[in-house]
């Protein structure tokens, strides 16, 4: 990617209200990945992952899925390599987990150099976690002076009525998993670390979880969930884990 490039950058995505970041960001969610600033984009995953109003949260959702998509696409012989890099100079706590699995499920469609500047740059995301994003609530409206008259928003004769908080509910014991998710993890580990661009040198830990998760159609999987998983499979014989890898037997 060229530097002479001149790149959409957004100042203070991270510390404005959810209404400024609309006003912010609707043109450049209208932009090719290419041509938003790598931080910049980094910030606008970060906000794709928050519970912010309905139409932001869509329409930041559907960026991430298409810049997603347009990072898959682009060629693998120079243009992704060098979006690689770019990235790779963004502070490892500004990447975002959603991000980081982005540039992770590159890895089965990339090869030669691309290949180790992805595993060197998850290497370097995994020894640091994502900043925790929280944005400033809206100000609260101004207190009424004394003496001034005061409008009542209430209609006379209204009812307050409370809604129940639903409770969520429990993520699933990993003893108590469905056969079907392990099963599937089985299968999907298997298969990868059998592909020949890693049957010899095998896959680091932190992008083969990040991998699988990515891939799987249960959302909530976890990494735990998925070692155990593992752990069986090598007990039976069927993978070995070396040092920080996964590799076939």
């Amino acid at each position: 990617m060229s530097t002479d490039i001149q790149r959409i950058q957004i100042d203070g995505l991270r510390s404005s209200e959810p209404t400024k970041i609309h006003a912010l960001v609707g043109d450049v969610l209208r932009h090719h990945l290419d041509s938003i600033h790598p931080a910049c984009v980094a910030d606008l995953f970060a906000l794709s992952e928050l519970a912010l109003p309905t139409s932001l949260a869509a329409d930041l959702r559907a960026w991430s899925t298409r810049a997603s998509q347009e990072l898959r696409d682009m060629p693998d012989n120079g243009t992704r390599g060098a979006w690689i890099h770019d990235i790779s100079e963004v502070p490892a706590g500004r990447v975002p987990a959603r991000l980081r699995e982005a540039v992770s499920a590159l890895l089965p469609i990339s090869g030669g150099a691309v290949v180790e500047q992805i595993e060197t740059l998850a290497a370097v995301w995994s020894e640091t976690a994502p900043d925790v994003l929280v944005l400033p609530k809206k100000r609260a409206a101004p207190k009424a002076v004394a003496g001034a008259p005061v409008k009542l928003a209430a209609v006379k004769g209204a009812k307050v009525v409370k809604v129940a908080k639903v409770p969520k509910a429990p993520r699933t014991p990993v003893a108590q998993i469905d056969p079907r998710r392990a099963e599937w993890v089985r299968d999907d580990a298997v298969t990868r670390l059998n592909a020949s661009e890693y049957s010899e040198r095998g896959l680091k830990e932190s992008i083969f979880l990040g991998g699988i998760k990515h891939r799987s159609p249960y959302k909530d999987m976890t990494d735990e969930e998925i070692k155990v998983t593992l752990r069986k499979l090598e007990r039976e014989g069927k993978v070995k884990h070396t040092g920080e890898r996964w590799l076939a037997r």
